[in-house]
């Protein structure tokens, strides 16, 4: 993509911008759902928002597609509750996840 007048690098920085983050701290999802730090874990608790996932050491954070089926219809929504686990031809373990 070219940006008139900006260097290549710049212009990828731009880009990198645009695109949506993968996980949301906790600060962006408090500013999101306009919601309190104890209304969202009353909320967590009773299965009425997705919970937060590990990103790795004490780091937390709640996946964008998570967030967004909230958003759709935040009354209606509930934690997926059942999960098994099946192994692939290659032999991976593969948890599958059912409402």
């Amino acid at each position: 993509m070219v940006y008139m007048g900006v260097s290549a690098p710049k212009a990828m920085a731009l880009e990198a911008d645009r695109i949506p983050p993968m996980f949301y701290h906790m600060r962006d999802v408090l500013r999101m759902t306009a919601l309190s730090r104890s209304s969202l874990y009353r909320r967590i608790a009773a299965g009425t928002f997705p919970a937060p996932v590990s990103l790795g050491g004490s780091a937390k954070g709640w996946r964008r597609t998570d967030l967004e089926q909230w958003e759709q219809d935040p009354g209606n929504f509930k934690l997926k509750t059942a999960c098994t686990t099946i192994t692939t031809v290659q032999g991976a373990k593969v948890r599958q996840v059912r409402c």
